[in-house]
This record gives structure tokens, sequence and C-alpha cells, in this order.
């Protein structure tokens, strides 16, 4: 009896010691485990590159109606910037005048408290003259001249001049060729023009030109037109019919008189220490991003809007006539250009360029 007792019991010894020996060896496996999960871990984490391209966020300033082609040229351009970037260059497109007037706009893009926006080359004129000679009246006459404009040699020198306002332009867009819109009478000739309070952008060289002609120039911010000729504030104004219809001026106007004396193009325009604080690479993105916006903006944006915006205007009662003797307006402010000619170098070598497209 006492054999068989002694016999359970080393057998039981046995066993305990096997158990233990199993449970140390389990213990070691799971740590040497580990271990090595975390070496390899660590070996992973040092070989996987570090990601140097931050998300860009950027709100887009617009004074303008989100219903005008020009619109549809900028969205076209965001999209681009998007899928270009892979959604990293992240564009909002916040247009009519959410974000102030262009003369509020300009101002915090020099600030810095504004970081992009889009602005009418008239609205630099307080600033400097040399990009009013874009809308020198009777220079620049169509869409094609327009663009050889803006990307000719001569063009891209008055364009880089926003740099010296700490600006930086990185695209435009077309609003549309400006004529004559007023409540009194067809204009067919300068002595048409006598007297009647049109309504200019603010602008040192339009307002020189309108006195020439003989109107009463009056400068308004874009929002406002419509009140001023409700209210007969004033009697006109210079516009394209893109604007006529968008802004709902064919309830407040009678007779458009077409003579395409300028075009108004909208610039984009970046502060310039945020622009040269993104990458090369990101900087081209956008620039692409805009000349896509341009292109089809010029190719199918801006004609289709015209053709609508003018039956439109049409259908709503307005009275529409073409200004046969461009001539006769052109002679009247010849002495705004001779003066631009002479104010600066870079203006004159522009405006020769342009007269040699005639």
């Amino acid at each position: 009896m006492n054999k068989r007792i002694m016999q359970v019991l080393v057998s039981l010894l046995i066993l305990s010691l096997a158990l233990t020996g199993c449970g140390g060896s389990s213990d070691s496996s799971s740590s040497s485990s580990s271990s090595s999960s975390s070496s390899s871990s660590s070996s992973s984490s040092s070989e996987t590159p570090a990601d140097t391209q931050e998300q860009i966020d950027i709100t887009f300033a617009d004074y303008g109606s989100s219903a005008m082609p020009t619109a549809d040229g900028y969205r076209t351009a965001i999209d681009y910037i998007t899928n270009k970037s892979g959604g990293r260059i992240n564009i909002t497109y916040t247009p009519d005048a959410v974000l102030g007037n262009e003369t509020e706009m300009i101002q915090q893009l020099m600030d810095g408290t504004m970081k992009m926006a889009t602005l009418g080359t008239s609205t630099f004129s307080k600033f400097t003259s040399k990009m009013e000679v874009f809308q020198l009246p009777f220079l620049i006459t169509d869409y094609e001249k327009e663009q050889t404009a803006f990307t000719s040699p001569e063009g891209q020198v008055l364009l880089g001049s926003a740099e010296e306002l700490g600006l930086k332009i990185v695209g435009y867009m077309e609003n549309g060729i400006r004529h004559f819109a007023n409540n009194k009478r067809p204009i067919k000739t300068p002595a048409d023009l006598e007297d009647l309070k049109i309504r200019i952008v603010p602008s040192t060289m339009l307002q020189k030109s309108m006195e020439l002609l003989g109107a009463n120039p009056t400068p308004l911010n874009y929002g406002e037109i419509y009140t001023a000729l409700q209210n007969k504030v004033i009697d006109g104004e210079e516009i394209n019919i893109t604007s006529l219809y968008a802004m709902k001026h064919y309830e407040t106007i009678q007779y458009v008189s077409e003579i395409g004396m300028y075009p108004f193009a909208a610039v984009v325009v970046f502060n310039l220490d945020y622009w040269n604080s993104l990458s090369e690479e990101d900087q081209q993105i956008i620039l692409d991003g805009f000349a896509s916006g341009t292109e089809a903006l010029f190719d199918t944006y801006l004609p289709n809007y015209e053709i609508v915006a003018k039956q439109a205007c049409i259908d709503a009662g307005l009275e529409f006539n073409t200004i046969e003797d461009k001539e006769a307006f052109r002679d009247l402010v010849q002495p705004v250009y001779d003066e631009y000619e002479d104010m600066d170098p870079d203006m004159k070598a522009f405006i020769e360029m342009m007269k040699s497209l005639e």
C-alpha cells in the first residue's frame, strides 16, 4: 500500500515538473515574439517616408455673380486643381460679394488678411496705373485680341507690377465686352452721351475717357448699380450684356448701344507672401488650373452665355442698336492714349503692341 502511494506521488511530481517547464517555454516564446514584433514595427516605421505634402485650404473670394460665365470658369479651374492635387489643395469658391466688394478685398489681400480673390483690373487704379491700360477704350475690341494682350510679354510685365503691391496675379477671366446702356435714348454718336449720368467702374482713366466723350461719369461699386438705376441716381452704365442679364439690370434699363468699348477682365490674385509659401509644384498646379478654366471660358461659357443673355434682354423689352462710327468715339479719347503712353514705358510698349494687331 505504501509502495503504491509512493509511485503515485512520484508520478505527480514528474507531471508537475513537466507542466512548469512548458509554461516557462511559453512565456519565453511570447516575450520573444513580442520583442520581435516590436522590433519589426519599429523597423517598418523607420522605413516609411514622412508625408511632406500638407493639406492646403484656401477661401477664394469673388465680388461677382455666381450666375456669370466667369463663375463657371473658376469652377472648372478649381476642379482641375482638386483632381491634379488629389484633393490636397482645397479651394472654397465664395462669389456674390459675400466677403466684400473689390475695394475691400484688394486692401485685405495687401494686408494679408485674405489669401485669394478675383478683382477687376480697374480695382488696381488706386495703387497703380499700369493695369488700367487693359481697359483703354477701343484698344482691345474682341476676345482674340484680349487673349493676346494677357499672354503677351508686354501684358505679362504689366500684370507683374502687382507684385510691387504685395500681390500675385495667377490667371484671368472675362466678363464680357462693354457697351453703353441707359434709360434716355439710343447712343449713335458721341453727342448722344451729352450730360448722361453714366456709371463707371472706379478708375481714373475711365473717368477721363467718359468726360471726353461728353458723359457725366459716376463711379459706383458693382453691387450698387441696380439700386442706383432704380432710383434714377444714374441714367445708365457702360456694361457687358452678360451682367445686364445676370444682375437683372434689364429691369431698370431701356436702351443698349453695342460698341465694344473694352473688355472687362477679372484677374485671380493671391497675397504674394502666401503665394511664395506654396511649393513650386503647387504653384504650377494652380497656374495650370486657371489656364484651363480660362480656355473653357472663351471656348464655351462666355459665347454661349452672351447669346442667352442678349435674347433674354430682348425678350424683356430692351432695344438694341449697333454703333457704326466707332472712330468718332475713339478720336475723342486720344488724349488719354497720349497721356498713358507718356506716363510709363511699359504701358507705351503694351499700347503699341496692341495697335500693331489692327
